[in-house]
Formats: C-alpha cells, structure tokens, sequence
C-alpha cells in the first residue's frame, strides 16, 4: 500500500482569437488555469448557464458575450488563473527572414509539373506556398505560443505538485504538430494533452471569451470598450508577470510594433 498523496487535477484550457496570417490583424491565445473541481462546480454550470440566456446560442463565444454587459461579473467568485500570449502577423517578416519563403517563387516557377494544366499548377502552388507558411508558424511562433505559456504558467503552478492537463481547441494544424512541440518542450517527459470541440467543452468557451476580449482591447475594435469592462472584471485573475514570463506574453517581442506593446502594457492599468 503506497503513502503516496494523489495530486489534484488542474485543467488547462486554451483558445485562440484572430488571425496568425492576417497583417490587419493579431493572433492572441488564452490559457484558463482551473481545479478539476472547481471547473466541474463552478465554471462548467456557470458557462452553461449564460449560453442558456442568450440567444439559441450553442457555445458561448466573445461575439454574443460582448454584447451582454449584465454577464460580465458572473466569474468573478470563481477560483481560476489566466495567462495570455500574443503574436502580430505584420511583423513577421516572411521573406527576409526565412530564406525559404524568399525563395519559393523563383524555385517553384522552375519545377516541371508535367502536363498538369495551368489552373492546378496555380491550385499547386499556392497550397504548396500555404504549407510552407502553416509549418513556420507551428513550428516557430505557435512553438512560443505553447512553451512561453507553459513557463508562465509552470512557474506557479508547479507540474511536481499538480496533475496538469492541457485541453487546447482543435488548431487549424494537425494534432501529431502540436503534440510534438509539446514533447519537445516537456523535453521528451509525458504531457497530458487533449483536444476536445469546444462546443462540447465550456472550459475552451471560457477561453474563447477571453481571448477574444483581449484581441478587441488590443487592436481597438468595435467592441473595445465592452472588452475593457469585461477585462476590467476578471484582471484579478490574470497570472502575475514577471521579467521572465510577462503577461500578455507577446511573442518575438523585439519585433512587434510599439503601438502593439504599448496597448498591452494598458491591461494591467484598466
């Protein structure tokens, strides 16, 4: 008979905002800190039950709950942590900074594709151009999505003290890549990883409304001051920054524009 005291379940849960391709707009990616028990008490009835008051809403998603002020302290009572990270599309510099994607036109018009007629060669080439993209981004900047949250979040919830359990909304990238990363970033130790539908998830829900909240504050849109109420209600939750692991976490920081950077810095003042 073992001594040894089960851990408690902690539930990661991740969803992600915007555009990572877009120039017009930005790539924000939350990430809910939550107790098995307090999601399964609190959070999963609480988001259930806010869907059930809009309108023939299936999931609850930013774009109904921004419109919907009365909602916005509901959480508040609810134990959880929010860690945020952030990436700007135009300030990834595709063709001076990877070689391969400065290259790929003049490479591929040299390829002999047969006698595969001029419409598919078209078809060929921009999905060929496409994956190339696709593999950058999960391969490099969604790789800092993953491991900046996770040493953000780690390095308060310790992974030798709690069971922890990443559910991250299906990406529009295979599942093997992102398991991968996570292999590689857990360097090589078992991590545990799920990709449940958000419909059928509340957890991601969650993570939907705040990440599309921040995106609003952030780049300014229509909804930025229901998104600046909303922030203002839950910023109490949000993880503490420190030098190593700011939060927002904006990616390839040195790169990003000064207006991006300085707009984040003003969710820690609203």
């Amino acid at each position: 008979m073992t001594d040894a005291k089960e851990k408690i379940k902690i539930f990661i849960f991740s969803d992600e905002s915007g555009s990572w391709l877009d120039e017009k707009d930005i790539y924000v990616r939350s990430w809910i800190v939550i107790s098995e028990k307090t999601y399964e008490e609190k959070l999963l009835p609480k988001v259930d039950e806010i869907a059930s008051f809009m309108n023939d809403a299936k999931e609850l998603k930013w774009s109904g709950f921004a419109n919907s002020e009365q909602f916005f302290s509901e959480f508040n009572n609810i134990e959880y942590r929010i860690f945020l990270t952030v990436s700007s599309p135009q300030d990834i510099n595709w063709e001076n900074k990877y070689n391969v994607t400065k290259k790929f036109k003049e490479s591929v018009e040299s390829f002999n594709f047969g006698g595969i007629d001029g419409d598919l060669v078209k078809y060929l080439k921009d999905r060929i151009y496409r994956d190339i993209k696709n593999a950058l981004f999960l391969n490099y900047y969604e790789k800092f999505h993953i491991e900046n949250a996770k040493n953000g979040i780690e390095r308060v919830i310790k992974r030798d003290e709690y069971d922890l359990i990443y559910r991250i909304d299906p990406p529009q990238f295979p599942h093997d890549g992102w398991k991968n990363i996570l292999y590689d970033i857990n360097k090589g130790e078992k991590i545990n990883l799920e990709f449940p539908k958000s419909i059928r998830t509340q957890g991601i829900q969650f993570a939907d409304l705040i990440a599309g909240a921040v995106r609003s504050f952030l780049i300014e849109d229509k909804k930025q001051d229901k998104a600046e109420k909303f922030l203002k209600e839950i910023k109490t939750k949000f993880i503490s920054k420190n030098r190593d692991n700011p939060n927002p976490n904006l990616i390839m920081y040195s790169e990003i524009n000064d207006k991006l950077v300085n707009r984040s810095s003003k969710i820690w003042k609203i």
